[in-house]
């Protein structure tokens, strides 16, 4: 056993790097990596990491748009996984636990966001992001603009908004994942809701998404 931290190195997640794991051994199941993590075992990080990482990755991408933010973010989602796993009272549990994990970091990232803002430290609170290719340009201006709809919410009710309507969550499954109630994702997705649709009455590129149901409709 060795310094946990070693397998922490930055890695390429776009590029699906997988990290080495035991020589001839089979899959692990999620108990067993949850055991593992409680002893400390560098293989059991590995394995998380091959396992999760691009989970991880996508949740975060996926709510913060294409940033190299995503990819520090997720690092530090899984060093905190690899720290406290071993704590879990139903080891079974790794893939919520992960997952909860994540969105937690997700929610005060996007809090710190909305300060270095306010602070004036950038002129937009975010880290620049990194060149991408292709030739849909227009699709990606229409992207980065309605990320910038979602910079104006609050961290919570971004998170509710992005959970229900990118992550595909059920009203319930976002107040467990959150450690919220019914009543109160609701509330945050209905304001959420209500205020992408005002700034997007002034945008016909998004008239599509007017048309469509409620957000914050359904179960």
């Amino acid at each position: 056993m060795g310094d946990r931290s070693s397998i922490l190195r930055p890695v390429p997640l776009r590029a699906c790097l997988r990290l080495v794991g035991r020589d001839g051994a089979g899959e692990p199941d999620d108990p067993a990596l949850v055991r593992a993590l409680a002893l400390h075992e560098e293989w059991a990080a590995r394995e998380v990491w091959n396992r999760y990482a691009s989970f991880v990755y996508g949740i975060l991408n996926r709510a913060l748009g294409a940033s190299s933010e995503s990819e520090d973010l997720t690092q530090e989602v899984l060093y905190r996984v690899f720290a406290s796993a071993g704590r879990l009272r139903d080891p079974g549990a790794l893939r919520s636990f992960i997952y909860s994990s994540a969105v937690r970091r997700l929610r005060s990232h996007l809090r710190a966001k909305r300060v270095r803002r306010f602070l004036s430290l950038s002129d937009t609170g975010e880290v620049p992001e990194q060149p991408t290719n292709g030739c849909d340009s227009e699709g990606r201006e229409l992207l980065a603009r309605f990320y910038r709809m979602l910079d104006t919410i609050g961290a919570n009710e971004r998170t509710a908004f992005t959970l229900r309507n990118v992550e595909g969550l059920s009203l319930q499954e976002i107040a467990d994942v959150t450690g919220s109630s019914l009543a109160t994702i609701k509330r945050r997705l209905q304001r959420a809701t209500e205020h992408v649709e005002k700034l997007a009455r002034n945008e016909p590129d998004f008239a599509e998404y007017l048309r469509s149901p409620g957000a914050s409709d359904g179960s």
